[in-house]
């Protein structure tokens, strides 16, 4: 069945970044954040090569017992070897004072980097580790968005767009609705609103704070929500333990739609809403962001769309955007989304955007197998 979506896909805009890297441009601040590296002063002297000559990479970054980090964490690798750098990671488990910890415990050491490539724990909380780390080489922050009291001390930020996955995510929703109501489904909501319960990232977890945000603003008015509940845990087993909570509270009112922050998690909803005796696909059609975890849900239609999140995109990204700065000291500014290209674009000596974010397509049952990016099919892009 061809989802009507497919066929109104816009990119975010039209440009193309000198380094290869970027087709589209987008203006300063549409995601509400500053521009990293805004304040930083003083630009420093680049190498003028993307050859890292065996320097050292240092990474800190949640666990990679999540399946999207461990993919992640590997591209990083392939990235920095095939630049010739040295990669060092060190992982924490989902804790910002953890990695704050670790972040004074290596700093103590005196040992030197090229740059460091920050996913914050908890972004809100995690400034004063990143002033620190800024002292000694320049930060690259990948994943969670650049806050305004962290803004000063990052140079750049590279991968995915929170706020643009759940722009997506209220897209394909909102499609969803069209293509039903057009069918002749009825909703249960007041006004014949689709109701809908939001089963968000842990609470305070900056990514979840902007996807719920954004799908919110992209949808005013379209939905009753009846619940944002969110998960223990980024996965499965946090997907199901908070949709066990909240589904039950709701089957009398009738639940239309599940927006998942993920796939992953939205794999624990699938197996709550069948426990609570649902249909999904059919009695509840389930929107997820990233296209995380096991596919075998989305691929058969229990789930209706997810939103492609590339950890093998975003590992190479973050690398390539400390390349291109280490390699210039420079930073241009203004944000930048790249492109769904089919060959992986050359890197060149050329300053990276102060953000530069990934492509964010959507990804359902129909279109999954057809994906070619970068030369890599959708299970490639996803590190399978």
């Amino acid at each position: 069945m061809h989802h009507p979506y497919l066929a109104t896909w816009r990119k975010i805009a039209v440009a193309v970044l000198a380094a290869g890297l970027i087709s589209t441009t987008a203006a300063c601040g549409t995601n509400g954040n500053p521009s990293p590296g805004a304040n930083v002063g003083t630009q420093a002297a680049g190498t003028g090569s993307i050859d890292g000559g065996g320097a050292l990479l240092k990474v800190f970054m949640p666990s990679t017992s999540n399946v999207y980090l461990a993919a992640a964490s590997q591209s990083i690798k392939d990235e920095a070897k095939s630049l010739n750098y040295t990669v060092n990671i060190v992982e924490n488990n989902w804790d910002q004072t953890e990695q704050d910890q670790q972040v004074q415990e290596w700093l103590a050491t005196g040992e030197r980097a090229a740059a460091v490539l920050m996913w914050p724990a908890g972004a809100a909380a995690a400034t004063n580790s990143i002033r620190l780390l800024s002292a000694q080489a320049p930060v690259i922050q990948f994943n969670n968005l650049v806050t305004p009291e962290a803004s000063k001390y990052v140079k750049a930020y590279a991968g995915v767009s929170d706020t643009g996955i759940g722009k997506e995510a209220a897209l394909n929703a909102l499609a969803a609705v069209e293509k039903l109501k057009a069918e002749g489904v009825k909703f249960h909501g007041p006004d014949g609103k689709p109701n809908v319960v939001e089963i968000r990232f842990t609470a305070g977890y900056a990514a979840g704070d902007d996807r719920e945000k954004a799908f919110a603003e992209a949808t005013p008015g379209a939905f009753n929500v009846l619940a944002v509940e969110p998960t223990p845990t980024v996965d499965a087993q946090g997907g199901f333990k908070a949709a066990s909570q909240v589904i039950p509270r709701f089957l009398g009112q009738g639940i239309d739609i599940v927006y998942a922050h993920s796939n992953d998690v939205a794999n624990g909803v699938v197996q709550a809403l069948e426990q609570n005796g649902l249909k999904p696909g059919k009695d509840v059609i389930l929107i997820t962001g990233t296209s995380s975890g096991d596919m075998t849900n989305l691929r058969s239609g229990k789930i209706w769309s997810a939103t492609l999140q590339s950890p093998v995109i975003e590992g190479a990204l973050v690398v390539r955007t400390a390349a291109q700065y280490i390699a210039t000291g420079q930073v241009q500014p203004g944000e930048v989304t790249i492109e769904s290209s089919s060959n992986k674009p050359e890197l060149k000596v050329e300053a990276p955007h102060t953000a530069t974010y990934m492509m964010n397509p959507q990804v359902t049952a129909e279109n999954n197998a057809s994906f070619d990016i970068w030369g890599l099919s959708f299970d490639k892009l996803m590190g399978k």
